[in-house]
């Protein structure tokens, strides 16, 4: 049985197309403790969002299916339950409940035809079995505790009156009603301007610490790990590439892909002219045609036919509680 809050083992999902079955999430394992803040770091089309959507039981049936591995969750009772194998009518008790998401895009994410405020205790009349006017109530605290200016008004406003900052605040505040124990975050800022996107990290730093919950954060962004981030999970192609404390995965850099996105975030005050930005050749290959060796391969620098190409590397550790998948790690460490 696990000790942690989450303990993710082997997790596999896949999907079918018309070219055939491909699999998103191939063989992924990490762990999260109550309190602690997870990074999961990589391009679109890792498999970051594919995973926050399995842990929530909202990969779409068909075309998608959790083909592989466990996702133990420990709920408030005590009890651990298999994610993977939990049926619909308890996922849907846990979600929002125990577990809940912060959705990348809030203008899709939240429905138009409703006001944020019916949006919100929706939540609470669910799970908290409230009544009406307590769930109001609680919804308009909610509001407050976020900075959402005069809350009572916007309670009653739609989606479309309200900034994007605010409709992401409001978000947040529904993933929050209820208070639960794990909070997926996934890329609740890439659609803010710099100020925003400071203050809702500022907002999730403090919730988490009054709330005590565990936080799963997505984003492409090493910047924005580096300064919330307890340990980085960086994956690529479905994988993790490089997993380890925050101060590791910057200070003792082992995968040339997370050399490759740290090279590519810019500095305050560097020369541009003298030392330009760095990206990655090429894109992340499709889960349908794979290569045969390393998935990172085709783009990476220090490519050699063997052991590269030959077999697809494991994931190993390299350091106190450091991993990385790399089959020439050692090589360009020294």
């Amino acid at each position: 049985m696990s000790a942690k809050l989450l303990d993710v083992r082997d997790l596999r999902v896949e999907f079918a197309t018309d070219t055939g079955v491909v699999p998103a999430v191939a063989g992924l394992s990490f762990a999260i403790d109550a309190g602690e803040t997870l990074v999961i770091v990589g391009e679109s089309g890792s498999g970051k969002s594919v995973t926050s959507l399995a842990i929530m039981g909202l990969v779409p049936r068909p075309p998608g299916r959790i083909a592989g591995g466990e996702m133990l969750f420990r709920t408030r009772d005590g009890r651990v339950r298999d994610l993977a194998q939990t049926n619909a009518a308890e996922m849907q008790r846990l979600r929002g409940a125990e577990i809940a998401m912060i959705f990348q895009e809030p203008m899709s994410a939240l429905n138009p035809v409703y006001t944020i405020g019916e949006q919100i205790t929706e939540t609470l009349l669910l799970h908290e079995r409230l009544g009406k006017r307590a769930a109001r109530a609680r919804s308009i605290e909610m509001l407050t505790l976020l900075g959402i200016p005069e809350p009572a008004r916007r309670f009653d406003a739609y989606p479309h009156q309200l900034s994007g900052g605010m409709r992401q605040r409001a978000m947040i505040a529904m993933a929050l009603s209820c208070r639960p124990s794990l909070l997926i975050a996934d890329e609740p800022t890439t659609a803010l301007d710099v100020t925003v996107q400071a203050q809702i990290l500022d907002l999730i730093r403090r919730l988490q610490k009054e709330l005590g919950m565990a936080v799963i954060f997505i984003t492409h962004n090493l910047g924005v790990a580096a300064e919330i981030a307890d340990r980085i999970l960086v994956m690529y192609a479905g994988q993790a590439v490089e997993t380890g404390p925050t101060q590791a995965i910057f200070r003792e850099t082992r995968m040339p892909y997370t050399t490759g996105l740290l090279a590519s975030v810019p500095r305050l005050g560097m020369d541009r002219d003298a030392a330009p930005l760095q990206a990655i050749p090429g894109n992340v290959p499709s889960f349908s045609d794979l290569p045969p060796g390393c998935a990172f391969a085709p783009r990476c620098a220090h490519v050699r036919p063997t052991p590269c190409e030959a077999r697809r590397p494991d994931l190993e550790p390299c350091g106190p509680e450091h991993a990385v998948r790399c089959a020439r790690w050692r090589e360009i460490a020294a």
